[in-house]
């Protein structure tokens, strides 16, 4: 699948996902307060919430920033998000092309959103565009390793890529250091856990992360799902079926002699 295309198809996913989004993304709301806890400074300045979805964080940004610009691909998502916020910018673009000028913000915050994108090269490039002289970029993304339970438990019944290809810490950061910027970083193992499986899948669907590249993944039979649900059953812990995510969170600066 072409980068235009999967763009596209995540795009989707996450317009279907807009009205549920919130109900799921208690993960996604914890790594975004740490990731603020990431900043230099306390006053975010003129902010870019890049992935901003339906608004999740818009509110917690606003506290923190003097203004503030919204960006995310899926309509539906911005659609949910200017109803909770009518007065406040949303645009609709991604982190391969930022509708904005360049050097127009001190702060671009995004949170989970930079695992979607294809050409992570074009994103440093994009991310260090934007970002002004002095600015920094407070991002987490999801690393080889996210849902590993999820890809163990497929892997018995098939060879078809059921996530996304996550990418390794040092491939992450290399593109960000060729684009330009200082890094500096963390890698944080989370677990949720899950009474039932169905929870578990329906928690990966609410928050659009069931969109893979390769979606010819056969299909599912009761057989099959039978199978799967007792494959995870074998990983559950006292405290229920486990669902891993393995965070990169980064502080990117764009040094003042730019």
């Amino acid at each position: 699948m072409q980068p235009e295309q999967w763009l596209t198809q995540v795009a989707k996913r996450f317009d279907k996902a807009a009205t549920t989004y919130t109900q799921f993304n208690k993960t996604q709301h914890v790594f975004a307060q740490r990731l603020y806890q990431r900043a230099y400074v306390s006053s975010l300045g003129h902010c870019l919430d890049l992935g901003c979805g339906p608004g999740s964080e818009t509110q917690f940004l606003l506290e923190h920033c003097h203004e503030y610009l919204g960006v995310d691909p899926a309509k539906g998502m911005l659609a949910q998000a200017s109803k909770l916020f009518p007065q406040v910018a949303y645009k609709q673009g991604s982190a391969e092309c930022i509708p904005a000028e360049n050097a127009q913000f001190d702060t671009v915050f995004a949170n989970f959103s930079l695992q979607w994108c294809p050409d992570i090269n074009t994103v440093a490039n994009e991310l260090f565009r934007v970002t002004r002289s002095g600015g920094q970029v407070l991002m987490n993304t999801l690393l080889t390793g996210t849902f590993a339970e999820l890809v163990d438990v497929y892997s018995a019944l098939d060879d078809k890529q059921h996530t996304i290809a996550y990418r390794t810490q040092a491939e992450v950061e290399a593109k960000f250091r060729q684009a330009g910027f200082e890094v500096t970083s963390e890698v944080v193992v989370h677990t949720d856990y899950f009474e039932q499986f169905e929870s578990l899948l329906r928690h990966i669907k609410g928050v659009g992360a069931s969109q893979t590249p390769q979606q010819d993944r056969g299909l599912m039979t009761p057989t099959r799902w039978q199978k799967l649900k007792a494959n995870y059953e074998q990983k559950r812990t006292s405290k229920g079926l486990p669902l891993t995510w393995k965070v990169l969170e980064a502080t990117l600066i764009k040094d003042k002699m730019y």
